[in-house]
């Protein structure tokens, strides 16, 4: 893990997104701490989202669709589910390890696997009982 200096203002970025719900967007996270620190800036909590991902202690979810970047706390493998409906992002616990071991096959391809995603899409449960 790459080593980067901890400031006071990582410390609140990163106390933001353990602490928040689900998987915030960089405007969310910015939200939660500009109320805290008002004097904080906006670029300041997007560049220290990134120095955390670069550190490993937080997971970024690339944008899906037309949507934007979220922050994961959970930073063990995992999947992700979006609801159409909503867009909100849910972890998926189904194992890992045979998706991993069988993507290393491309290795032996003379392909240098170094992340990978899978996501599910479909209708979030508080959706589809809007929907009844």
């Amino acid at each position: 893990m790459k080593q980067i200096r901890q400031t006071l203002q990582k410390e609140v970025t990163y106390n933001a997104v353990m602490n928040m719900m689900g998987h915030p967007t960089a405007e969310e996270v910015y939200d939660c701490v500009h109320k805290a620190y008002p004097h904080i800036s906006k670029a300041t909590v997007y560049r220290n989202l990134s120095a955390l991902e670069d550190k490993g202690v937080i997971r970024r979810v690339p944008k899906l669709g037309n949507g934007s970047d979220r922050y994961d706390k959970n930073i063990k493998p995992h999947f992700h589910a979006k609801c159409i409906k909503c867009g909100k992002i849910f972890d998926v616990s189904l194992p890992v390890e045979g998706i991993i071991e069988n993507a290393k096959v491309m290795e032996d391809e003379n392909f240098n696997l170094y992340s990978y995603q899978l996501i599910f899409e479909g209708t979030c449960s508080e959706c589809r009982i809007k929907e009844n």
